[in-house]
This record gives structure tokens, sequence and C-alpha cells, in this order.
């Protein structure tokens, strides 16, 4: 019902336009349309060039045929994949597609869910708590986003072997619980809009300040904490030069296929097993964003984020 009153109220809107509105409205939905298209073209070349044999592959690519589909699909090349795929770290090691594949998960989950545990503790502390230095955290977390990441590789990589989680599964856990950065503003500004009414009836009843956060802070900010895990699985799920610098004995799927994509320049029949397994890779990341693109919509306005 929802859906059809709302249906009504866009065509009414559309009917409203002026003439120059639905021109520049038909002039941006192309553009935007073009894009979109331009976005899908590269899935489509991997889902084509995935089920080809490795001949046929170099012969529509030598003949300029790259869009075009198999003579005959070749769903093993998804099998394949699973068993052909490897790299070998700097101990000999042969890490099959697999293994990658599960360390894709297991870092991803360590280190996104550390991130926002710690951003949610560290904003509501700031937002809720006067305190002396407050101003000073609030100004190192967005002085610390201004910094070009790749200007503090020497000394990043220093550091872990100082502490001695490089290379090391504690390295995300670690990292990921440092508690600023993006999701830190935008749940400091979420926290800072809360009324604190909600943690002085839980005082009164005797509660204390671990049953006002867990309890009655974190339920209400579970929409934005939701959207900010999301955000920050597809980002890290595509992460691969924090693996290649940091992790190199633990690939996952991006920073492993980066690495195999390098050594098919020796033996390019392997390509379509190579396409296949970045068709793979990708799935996970479409099936996160389709299950949840309306969580994510209905938590962004304009300006950003909202509870």
């Amino acid at each position: 019902m929802f859906k059809k009153v709302f249906k009504k109220e866009e065509q009414t809107i559309l009917m409203r336009r002026s003439k120059r509105e639905k021109i520049v409205f038909g002039i941006v939905f192309t553009i935007f349309a073009f894009y979109a298209i331009s976005l899908m073209l590269p899935f489509v070349f991997m889902i084509f060039n995935s089920l080809k044999g490795g001949e046929e592959y170099i012969n529509d690519i030598a003949a300029g045929r790259t869009f075009f589909s198999p003579v005959k699909a070749l769903f093993e090349n998804y099998a394949s994949a699973f068993q052909a795929l490897k790299v070998t770290d700097f101990n000999g090691k042969e890490i099959y597609f697999p293994q990658m594949l599960f360390n894709s998960i297991w870092y991803t989950v360590l280190f996104v869910g550390a991130g926002v545990l710690a951003s949610s503790m560290t904003a509501y502390v700031v937002a809720k708590y006067r305190f002396r230095g407050r101003r000073l955290i609030d100004g190192i977390a967005i002085f610390s986003m201004t910094i070009p990441i790749i200007g503090t590789t020497g000394s990043t990589l220093s550091m872990y072997n100082t502490l001695g989680i490089y290379n090391t599964p504690l390295l995300p856990v670690l990292v990921g619980f440092a508690g600023f950065g993006f999701n830190f503003l935008v749940l400091r500004g979420f926290f800072s809009n809360l009324p604190w009414s909600y943690a002085e009836s839980v005082f009164v009843d005797g509660g204390g300040h671990l049953t006002v956060f867990f309890r009655i802070m974190m339920p209400q900010a579970r929409p934005c904490l939701v959207t900010l895990f999301i955000m920050a699985f597809i980002t890290t799920w595509n992460d691969y030069q924090t693996l290649l610098l940091y992790m190199p004995s633990y690939p996952t799927l991006s920073s492993g296929l980066y690495l195999v994509q390098r050594s098919l320049t020796r033996n390019p029949l392997e390509y379509p097993v190579y396409f296949a397994g970045l068709m793979v890779s990708v799935v996970p990341i479409v099936l996160v964003f389709s299950l949840f693109s309306d969580v994510i919509m209905s938590n962004f306005t304009v300006g950003g984020l909202k509870g």
C-alpha cells in the first residue's frame, strides 16, 4: 500500500516539472546510465572470459572480440580456480585459493569488528563525558585522517616489528582496535545527539556505566553500527596493500589474486581460470551489498549518516 502511494506521489512530481527541468533530468539520467553501464562492463568481461578455454581467450583478445560470449561455456574453470590458483609466500609455502578465501573471511571479520567496537567506545566516551584532554583527542582523530598513509609505511612497519605483531593474526585485531578514523567521527556525532536522561534513569535504578553503554546506548546505535560495519566490510575485503606489506604469510583473495595476476604473463592460457577466481571473490561483496543496500541507504542523509 505504501509503495503504491509513494509511486503515485512520484508520478505527480514528475508531471509538475517544467520543460527545462525535464530536459535537465533527462540529461542527468543519461549520464548516470552510461556511467552505470561502464561500471558493469568489467563484470561482463570477466563473466564471458571466465567461461572460455585458454586458447579461445587468447584468439578472441587478439581478434578484438573482447566481449564475445564463449563458444562453449566451461563452468569447470570455477572448480579449477579452487585447485589451480595458488601463491607462494617467502617461506616457500604454497597457499591455494580455499585458504585465501578463509583468510579473507577471518581477517575482514576481525579487523572490521574490532574497529567498529573500539570506535563506538571511544566516540561514546568523548561525546558523553567531560574530562581534560577531550578536545585533544578530537583534534588527534581529525589530524590523523589528514596524514597520507603512504608517508607512514616505513614507520608503521618498524612499529609492527617492535610490537611483535608483524605477519601475525594479532595485527588486524590490534590495528583495528585503534578507535579513530571515519567511524569515530560518525559515532561521536550520533552519541552527542542522544539524551543523557537515558543514562540518568539507569543510574537511579542502580545500573553502572557499562550497563548504560551496552544495554542502552549501543542498541540505539545499532542501525548506524550496522551501516558502518557493512561499509568497512566491503572496503577491507578489497584491501590488498595492507596484506602485502604487513601480513605476507596470510594472503587473502585480494592480495593473493593480485600476486597470481603478476605470474600470468608467463602463461596467459590460465587467464580464464584467473577470471573465474575473480568472480568468486566478488560474490561475497555483491551478496552483502544486495542484502543490506536498503539498510545502508536508509541510514544515509544528505549530510551523512543518521541513526
